[in-house]
Formats: C-alpha cells, sequence, structure tokens
C-alpha cells in the first residue's frame, strides 16, 4: 500500500486585513509536490492583488524562536490567472502543481485599503 506525504488544510490566517500589504507566513514545501491555497475574500471596497512567492533559502525559526534562521529570498512565480481583489465578496483558489522550491508563501498587494479581510488556507499533497 502506497502513502501520500500530505499537509491537511491549515488556514494560515483567519482575518487578515486587506486595508494595507501583507506576505503570508511561509510553508515549507521540500517533500511535497503540490501546493493548493484558498483564500475567502470578504469585502465591498477593498481592491488588490495576490502573487506567490517562492524561496530556496527560506529556512524556518529554530524551536522556541519567533525569528526565522534564514528570512530567504522571495522570488513571485508566474500565474496563468490573476488572483485579483475587486472590491467583492469572492473566493480564489489557486492550485500548484510539482513545486521544485523550498518554500512557498503568498504576497498581497494592497490598491484600494477598504475594510475587507481574507481567511488563507494551504494544503499540500506528495506524488506517490
Amino acid at each position: 500500500m502506497s502513502s501520500k506525504r500530505a499537509l491537511l488544510p491549515v488556514v494560515i490566517a483567519q482575518a487578515q486585513s486587506l486595508a494595507t500589504s501583507f506576505n503570508s507566513t511561509p510553508t515549507v514545501i521540500t517533500y511535497v509536490d503540490n501546493v493548493a491555497y484558498v483564500i475567502n475574500v470578504t469585502t465591498t471596497d477593498s481592491t488588490g492583488a495576490f502573487a506567490v512567492q517562492v524561496s530556496e533559502d527560506y529556512a524556518p525559526p529554530p524551536q522556541g524562536s519567533n525569528t526565522p534562521a534564514n528570512a530567504g529570498t522571495w522570488t513571485t512565480l508566474t500565474l496563468s490567472g490573476s488572483p485579483v481583489v475587486a472590491a467583492a465578496n469572492d473566493t480564489i483558489a489557486i492550485s500548484l502543481n510539482q513545486l521544485p522550491f523550498n518554500a512557498i508563501r503568498l504576497a498581497y498587494t494592497a490598491a484600494t485599503a477598504g475594510t475587507g479581510t481574507c481567511k488563507i488556507t494551504i494544503q499540500t499533497k506528495g506524488l506517490s
């Protein structure tokens, strides 16, 4: 019987403000192949865009520390679609297959501050 390496859905931001730009908490994906982000947007007036960023040198904080061992050098991936916030409630799904990187995170760039929030969930799976 085979098994898959997987990270069950994990909420990495519960009520993240869309009033300013931010980066999500990085997730190390060294031993997984596929990553999915689901972003639930609640807003009537915020606008902006999400981008997926990857790093080869990010190292998470040592146990008991809040500071990463290496903050990493981050590069934005080119996506086939545009994950944008357009002043309306929305659900954005980003599916990424066979990523050859060490770590991943979401970056949000606010265009119109507004009063919106988002919930960000990540899930990963390995190929068998």
